[in-house]
């Protein structure tokens, strides 16, 4: 497996990061290739990318449990899960007890999460798109709506309301495409832990699309907010109109990619 960074994290939901913090993994490469991804440098690149063994991984996942880690975050796992199946066995085995949290972005194959099941206590899913055509244009990923929405209701059915966060992130001029999304989260359960980012940055490649190419604004941000007051979700997390959108950017050239 490839790694790029990992330590105690402060930048996820709250009941993720926690008092201690999140002992978060960020793996190398990514089965999407969003024009606008944060940490492009990593997911798309080789940046301070590391290849570990299954062995060693597990001694840094005991690394950041005995530092006091509130869970284990393994961010962008999606392309190691055969080698993480194996990892989190003998973790399991050899005595983790904190959360286990499947952080990735939705694309994944239901019959790979079947095999997780049991071994990953919070999944914390995207879900980018419900516009197929936006998927293949801003991510590379035909069927993104249809196999997205499989793989979350295969996480709500492993760890029901309790074990489960769904992300969205808002893009610029692509209201609906958010719209649709909340109306499909929403379905899953009325209880459902949303988490609603605002915090594109225009980064990586999105220059090259002018419709994306610049921040939310103001009013896209209201159009989204009134819907989801109006499907009336109970649980869950939204940001604040423009909050973090630079602090949150990572740079992972150095030794602590988020010591902006």
């Amino acid at each position: 497996m490839r790694i790029s960074w990992y330590g105690k994290y402060f930048g996820e939901e709250p009941p993720i990061s926690g008092q201690g913090g999140s002992g978060t993994i960020f793996f190398c490469g990514c089965n999407l290739k969003c024009v606008f991804c944060q940490n492009w440098q990593i997911s798309q690149g080789n940046t301070s990318c590391e290849t570990v063994s299954e062995a060693e991984l597990l001694k840094i996942i005991f690394n950041l449990h005995n530092q006091g880690a509130g869970n284990i975050n393994l961010v962008s796992p999606t392309i190691w899960a055969k080698q993480l199946i194996e990892v989190l066995k003998k973790a399991k085995q050899n005595g983790l007890k904190i959360p286990v949290v499947w952080n990735s972005n939705g694309y994944e194959k239901t019959e790979i999460l079947k095999k997780l099941e049991g071994l990953i206590d919070i999944y914390l899913p995207d879900c980018k798109y419900s516009d197929e055509k936006l998927a293949i244009k801003y991510s590379s990923a035909p069927e993104y709506p249809k196999i997205a929405q499989k793989a979350i209701l295969e996480m709500f059915r492993q760890v029901g309301v309790k074990g489960l966060i769904v992300r969205h992130l808002i893009l610029p001029r692509q209201i609906k495409n958010s719209i649709e999304c909340l109306k499909f989260i929403r379905s899953i359960s009325p209880k459902i832990y949303l988490s609603l980012m605002t915090q594109y940055n225009p980064t990586y490649k999105a220059k090259y699309f002018p419709e994306i190419n610049r921040k939310l604004n103001r009013q896209e941000y209201n159009k989204v907010l009134r819907a989801v007051k109006e499907l009336r979700f109970e649980n869950g997390w939204i940001q604040k109109f423009g909050e973090s959108a630079d602090l949150l950017m990572p740079d992972f050239s150095k030794k602590n990619p988020f010591n902006n």
